[in-house]
């Protein structure tokens, strides 16, 4: 794989990353577009900025409802 190929996909996980920590501190997809564009990124929707942070919200439900592998006690 280029070097380039391998670059670009860094930039689009460390975007994600920022985008889903943005609305982990209930920053609204709104804002967080704005803030992207505001830092260069024109490229990306409203619809794009939902759908990072609807696996976000999917991921955490995920992790929620896991089963537990051991019984731990109440005390």
């Amino acid at each position: 794989m280029p070097f380039f190929v391998t670059e670009k996909s860094r930039a689009e996980a460390a975007l994600i990353q920022v985008i889903q920590e943005a609305y982990i501190q209930s920053v609204s997809t709104r804002k967080i577009r704005k803030l992207a564009n505001r830092l260069g990124i024109e490229s990306i929707s409203h619809c794009q900025v939902s759908q990072i942070t609807r696996e976000l919200n999917e991921q955490v439900e995920a992790f929620r409802n896991r089963p537990l592998k051991k019984t731990y006690p109440v005390l």
